[in-house]
């Protein structure tokens, strides 16, 4: 009893399932929300728009209401098209409350080394106490998503064929938002554009980002519409959905190279661009006609009565200016006959339904497919479901392994709720491996038994069913603690032999785990910018044999530091111990999710079957170790570094300009991995080391174990590159290992997936 209380208060991480067969990819981190307070929303409709608030938001919505349709014909007309669907827009009473939502913080989409956030699909927004600034801050909101909604469909499959083609540079959306928001520029937003373009000197415009993005594409629109006329500014934005790239919208558009188009933009604020009140007061000026002198030229003087020399004719300037002033007149009546066309009725009367309860629905967020070259199952396919609410505060995933053998699977179900300050959940997982016709591949797996197995085949099948509770409570944004207490069912059944009794063990295990994450997104290559770590310590508990009881304590800490543009220094550190009656070993060497795995030769080990294969479902492969084979190492400790420097090739070219996938994403690494695992308590250096402990002989009639001493620890080092391909991302390292002091000949490693 008093095991079994002191494993209830203990600290972990990661459940037993999910403890390790993808140490890189499978650890998870993540910012939170704190919840201080429920809030219960209700729902009125305008013509054109949903509103949720809640309470003390009833006169914040029908003013939202009342600005959002007023601007509904303003923005569409402008854009030039008009969404399928209700916006839907949920508003905040102060930026307090918005800053508990849980909008934006499930698992985005990976796509093309970047990442796309479906919360795109409705707006955020808190009132801050100022009419005019909520106003001009709702519209532009509303413009953005109709931009997003315009150029990568509205539709989850929609999105994701578009953001596979088509990239647009920041400040093509942001400006297009802040354009709309506030059409003209006062004088001193003009100074602001000047600052901005100073700063950014000599930097291609599709590179600049943060706040100046937002100014300097604010100023491109506005200059469109001023030179070129505002009906351009849909020509262009329609144009590039269809054609993929911005700068060829707008050359085809306007009909000049976007290089003379940057420089006459530029132009045009550095000699004194104007403020909305001065262009007014210019175009004025500009509209009374200037007849310009011709110059004299020779006149036919041959002419017959009433001939006309059409060459020289020169027209009296009465009937010039009358032509001019009729020709301006019916411009304006075809632009007028036009625009009323175009906006087809008057405008609607504003109708705004009674509040109703809100409904919460659910929408498919997240849809994912990988192969992955399974440690012991070899290749298969995942895929992987997320369904959630709009507020993502009810979270659905279902995810499915299945390789050509479909008796080798996983299978898993979890269900997790944000509603409130305490975050909880249930799971389920059940994993299955097959163990038939064994090849050279797979004897590794029976290293840490000693044993090598006989020509003959085996017919076991290995399954693990787990189910577990979740609580996270989240300390601060970045800060959190999770408890994962769980049961799992642990079967090692032979089909060959079925009069042979399965072996089963149940357990009871408690785990907790401390989650630090404070990374931001700095690039589209999806660099990441800062730390986050993750201590963890479990304890599990069988209820029949207490031989079988294991605890595992594990370590994850990985920083990220931007060194100069596109190139990032990443570092992580890895520790894990496995204790207890029965500890799990884990395997280091390679690279997680290799296609071109080579195995480490197993030689003298001893012939024989094995009675006990359960433990397989508990190896552990805690990351990479490139220079090396696969299960290079094994032992119950492991430590493991792994330093990066990653140049992203393709933040040094205008994104518009990469028409192909595989350039745009492509960088370039330069690695270094350290790493030692051994068994017991003694230390790396000790003789309880797989490097230095080898098996002479093959037990016929005599073996022995023969210990030497080298250094434990294996240094790897070498180069490599990453990009997508059809939407996978594809890593190629080269790398060589340096072994008691000895280099060893290159590995080429061909793996899936993203770094860590």
């Amino acid at each position: 009893m008093k095991k079994t209380l002191s494993i209830l208060l203990l600290f972990v991480s990661l459940s037993a399932l999910s403890q390790g067969y993808y140490g890189v990819s499978d650890v998870e981190f993540g910012q939170n929300r704190l919840q201080l307070r429920k809030l219960n929303w209700k729902t009125i409709n305008s013509n054109n728009f949903e509103f949720n608030y809640y309470r003390g938001g009833d006169d914040l919505a029908r003013k939202a209401a009342k600005i959002a349709e007023s601007e509904y014909r303003k923005i569409t007309e402008v854009l030039g098209y008009t969404p399928f669907t209700t916006m839907k827009i949920f508003l905040y009473n102060n930026e307090t409350q918005l800053s508990q939502s849980n909008i934006g913080l499930t698992s985005p989409i990976l796509y093309d080394g970047g990442i796309l956030n479906l919360s795109r699909s409705r707006i955020e927004i808190p009132y801050t106490g100022n009419d005019s600034t909520f106003h001009q801050e709702l519209v532009r909101e509303i413009a953005g998503l109709f931009v997003y909604d315009m150029l990568y469909g509205g539709s989850l499959k929609e999105v994701l064929q578009s953001s596979l083609l088509l990239t647009v540079p920041d400040w093509y959306i942001e400006g297009i938002s802040a354009y709309i928001a506030q059409e003209g520029l006062t004088s001193d937003q003009v100074s602001e554009v000047r600052a901005a373009i100073a700063r950014n000197e000599g930097k291609k415009i599709s590179n600049i980002t943060g706040k100046d993005a937002e100014i300097i594409g604010q100023s491109i629109w506005h200059y469109i519409a001023v030179r070129y006329g505002r009906d351009n500014i849909s020509n262009i934005l329609n144009l590039t959905r269809i054609i993929r790239t911005e700068q060829s919208s707008i050359t085809s558009t306007l009909g000049v190279s976007f290089k003379r188009f940057t420089e006459e933009w530029k132009a045009f604020y550095k000699t004194g661009g104007k403020g909305t009140q001065q262009m007014e007061e210019e175009e004025v000026e500009e509209q009374t006609p200037v007849v310009p002198e011709l110059d004299k030229a020779p006149r036919l003087t041959n002419l017959r009565p009433n001939e006309i020399d059409t060459e020289y004719y020169e027209f009296e300037e009465v009937n010039v200016l009358k032509s001019k002033e009729q020709s301006t007149e019916a411009e304006v009546e075809h632009s007028s006959t036009f625009n009323r066309n175009r906006l087809n009725r008057s405008p609607e009367e504003l109708k705004i339904s009674s509040p109703r309860a809100y409904e919460n629905l659910l929408i498919t967020q997240d849809l994912k497919t990988n192969f992955y070259n399974d440690p012991v199952r070899r290749l298969g396919m995942h895929n992987s479901i997320a369904i959630n609410d709009l507020l993502e505060n009810h979270v659905f995933e279902f995810d499915l392994f299945i390789t050509p053998s479909i008796q080798n699977h996983d299978l898993g179900a979890s269900y997790m709720n944000y509603e409130k300050r305490v975050d909880w959940g249930f799971s389920f997982k059940r994993r299955s491996i097959v163990l038939e016709n064994v090849n050279q591949k797979q004897f590794y797996l029976f290293r840490p038994l000693k044993i090598l197995l006989p020509d003959a085949s085996i017919n076991r099948k290995i399954l693990l069913h787990e189910l577990q509770a979740h609580l996270h409570y989240p300390l601060s944004n970045k800060l959190r603690a999770e408890f994962t207490p769980s049961v799992f069912f642990n079967n090692d059944i032979d089909h060959f032999e079925l009069s042979k009794e399965a072996l089963s063990t149940t357990y009871a295990g408690m785990n907790a785990s401390l989650v630090y994450d404070n990374t931001t997104q700095v690039s589209s290559m999806g660099f990441l910018n800062g730390t986050r770590a993750r201590l963890a310590l479990d304890g599990n508990v069988s209820f029949s044999d207490e031989s079988k009881n294991f605890n595992r304590l594990t370590f994850d800490a990985r920083h990220y530091q931007p060194l100069v543009k596109g190139i990032q220094l990443a570092g992580r550190l890895t520790y894990g111990k496995s204790m207890g009656n029965s500890p799990k070993y884990t395997f280091l060497g390679g690279m997680e999710n290799t296609l071109n795995r080579t195995i480490h030769p197993t030689p003298g080990q001893i012939p024989g079957e094995p009675g006990d294969l359960r433990d397989i479902v508990f190896y552990n492969y805690p990351g990479n170790l490139r220079g090396f084979d696969f299960a290079k190492l094994y032992g119950t400790n492991y430590l493991l570094t792994n330093i990066e420097l990653r140049l992203a090739l393709g933040q040094y070219f205008p994104q518009n300009s990469l028409t192909s996938s595989v350039v745009r994403n492509l960088q370039l690494v330069l690695f270094n991995d350290i790493g030692t695992a051994w068994n017991g308590s003694k230390g790396p250096w000790s003789r309880q080391n797989s490097l230095n402990t080898q098996i002479v002989g093959d037990g016929n009639p005599f073996y022995a174990v023969v210990t030497n001493f080298k250094n434990p620890f294996l240094i790897g080092y070498g180069a490599g590159i990453r990009t997508t391909i059809l939407g996978f991302y594809l890593k190629a390292d080269y790398g060589f290992g340096l072994e008691n002091k000895e280099v060893g000949p290159g590995k080429f490693y061909l793996s899936l997936g993203h770094d860590f």
